[in-house]
């Protein structure tokens, strides 16, 4: 209920009507959500309360002068036996419909395989008939009676049509709508797969379903929903076009039965329409050779036709390309080989050129050659040299510089957090010095596994999972790509970061003469320690001076805490200046520079000590 100014009896009154009107609309949506719905005591007849610790005054017993209010204790009696005799109210699923919050009316329904029922309302202060969306939730032409309601009239019958259910509705109604008995159990979800994806093109299929009547096929730009239906069929095939290349698809199918109930949706299938390549080749050179060194490598050029597209200004939308290289004689398909993303080098002819530089870090005999995608990498086309239709011959000479440089020193963890984890480390001094390669492992003592190349001196590993610890290594990487021995490994753990809190609160000077220590109570669980949820005796702060009290937290950060402080009493909490009721106060752990932070409050006055009363 609305409470008024305070405890203002007739601040109070002036509003009750609203409150109780109010208080009609959330009952119905307590009887009619999932759940044993559970009224506080006096609810029912309408009593109210106050500020802390008014909440709940005596319930109004006529037999001791109380005055019941037996308008509204008819209705939760009436919301009683609507649940008991409705039982797709008690065991149905739970199926949202409609919001608009602009106009104030929400609608949700409850479904069973036997009966369903549609609760809508309107907490606005206009009428408003609601467009309910029901495709999917009931077959159109059910009819749902209209067994109860609050301000309105209700005991009309409303039928589904068009995939909707116009309900009208007062200002600060509801109204609960309930089939009978009906079908409404569907078949079987299909199973459907990818048949082929093209050039703007998709086709799908899915299995027969017994007792299916037809299928709806729906498609959406993103997985996981805002599905738009664009097919019916009596078939269990599906060809889509017209759509955009690179741009991935999502469908899903569903079963219509012979009443129109309407399955669950299949399984997610995924296109990717794209552009097809016509033609594509290593272009040059044939063949190259250099001696092992970072500063060497092998610069090889590829090109790309695809019908109406590369003979288009600049490089084609969604036209990947790689230049790849693995030991003589292996297969590019195979884990050897190493791929590099290639760069568009120039519009050629009617082809588009790439450009990319390969080079390897061992000794030996490569092949090499461009490979390209127009789905995202999901499919590759492996060409050959054009002249030869064989892979590109790379030899690495060894170099004549077998010594490492330097071990590195000063492995450390720079920051950390439950996404990332960053280290640092010392540089090394030496002339041939090149780079720094950092390794990871998910256990002390290894495997370790390289991670990446840098040629600065600190690291960010954004790849890790929070609650696992890591162990890194760093070693050193010198012009002739031969590696120190690895530094000493450190560990850290992928998780919010420690912090200390600290509450510095100034009080009345006329709380020593109380003679009652001040405490903190809110959300403390949330903190280290096992502090407990408001509790007022607990929290107990360290008396600093007259005026001065402190007490000291640690968490994690980013935690978010509401808090009040007290004399060990909820009788003796803090009041505002004019001995006014206060919110709770609020704090979030913020980490800073160091891990320490301060909160610095006032509190104005106590309850019950001077000048305030109760």
């Amino acid at each position: 209920l609305s409470a008024g100014a305070d405890n203002n009896p007739a601040a109070k009154a002036a509003d009750t009507n609203n409150g109780k009107r109010r208080l009609r609309l959330a009952s119905v949506v307590q009887y009619t959500l999932p759940g044993m719905p559970t009224v506080y005591y006096g609810d029912e007849v309408g009593v109210t309360g106050g500020d802390d610790p008014d909440n709940r005054r005596t319930y109004p017993w006529p037999q001791e002068g109380g005055k019941p209010d037996t308008a509204l204790q008819a209705h939760y009696t009436a919301l009683g036996a609507l649940h008991a005799s409705a039982p797709v109210l008690r065991d149905g699923s739970l199926v949202p419909l409609a919001a608009d919050d602009g106009n104030g009316t929400v609608a949700y329904g409850r479904k069973d395989g036997t009966q369903a029922a549609i609760v809508a309302i309107d907490k606005g202060l206009s009428p408003q008939t609601v467009s309910i969306p029901t495709a999917g939730f009931v077959p159109d032409g059910t009819t749902f009676n209209a067994l109860y309601g609050v301000g309105t009239t209700f005991g009309n019958a409303v039928t589904t049509a068009g995939g909707t259910l116009q309900v009208a509705l007062a200002p600060l109604a509801a109204l609960v709508l309930v089939t009978g008995q009906i079908d409404l159990t569907p078949t079987a979800a299909p199973t459907a797969t990818l048949v082929s994806d093209g050039n703007g093109t998709a086709s799908i299929a899915w299995g027969a379903v017994a007792d299916a009547s037809s299928y709806e096929v729906f498609r959406s730009p993103v997985t996981g929903g805002g599905y738009v239906k664009v097919a019916t069929t009596t078939g269990t095939t599906f060809a889509d076009s017209g759509l955009r290349n690179g741009v991935a698809a999502y469908y899903v199918v569903r079963t219509l039965d012979g009443a129109g109930n309407e399955s669950g949706p299949s399984n997610e299938v995924q296109a990717l329409p794209h552009l097809v390549i016509g033609w594509a080749d290593l272009q040059w050179p044939p063949n190259g050779e250099f001696t092992q060194s970072t500063s060497g490598g092998l610069t090889a050029y590829g090109q790309v036709w695809i019908d109406g597209a590369t003979s288009q200004p600049g490089a084609t939308p969604s036209l990947q390309a790689q230049l790849g290289f693995g030991p003589a004689g292996s297969d590019p398909a195979g884990a050897a080989w190493t791929w590099t993303d290639a760069a568009f080098n120039t519009d050629a002819g009617s082809n588009d050129e790439f450009v990319a530089t390969i080079n390897p870090q061992q000794a030996g005999g490569y092949d090499y050659t461009y490979r390209y995608s127009t789905t995202g990498g999901r499919d590759w086309l492996v060409v050959h040299f054009q002249s030869t239709g064989d892979f590109g011959h790379l030899i690495v000479h060894p170099s004549g510089d077998t010594t490492p440089a330097p071990v590195p020193t000063g492995l450390r963890i720079a920051s950390f957090g439950p996404a990332s984890i960053a280290v640092a480390w010392d540089a090394v001094s030496a002339p041939d010095e090149y780079g720094y390669e950092v390794l990871r492992a998910t256990a002390a003592g290894g495997p370790f596994s390289a991670l990446t190349l840098v040629t600065n001196t600190t690291y960010t590993d954004s790849t890790v999972s929070q609650g696992q610890t890591y162990w890194y290594e760093v070693r050193s990487v010198d012009t002739s790509w031969n590696r120190s021995a690895a530094s000493p490994a450190v560990s850290q753990l992928a998780d919010v970061r420690q912090m200390s809190i600290t509450f510095d609160v100034t009080v009345p000077a006329t709380t020593d003469a109380t003679g009652f220590g001040v405490h903190i109570a809110g959300t403390l669980a949330a903190l280290d320690g096992g502090n407990p949820d408001w509790t007022p005796s607990a929290g107990a702060l360290a008396r600093v001076d007259a005026t001065h009290w402190r007490v000291t937290f640690t968490g994690k950060e980013g935690t978010q805490l509401q808090y009040k402080y007290a004399l060990g009493d909820w009788n003796y909490v803090e009041k505002g200046a004019s001995c006014d009721e206060l919110g709770n106060r609020t704090a979030t752990l913020t980490y800073g520079a160091s891990g320490a932070q301060t909160r610095s409050d006032t509190v104005l006055n106590w309850r019950n000590v001077a000048p305030c009363g109760n």
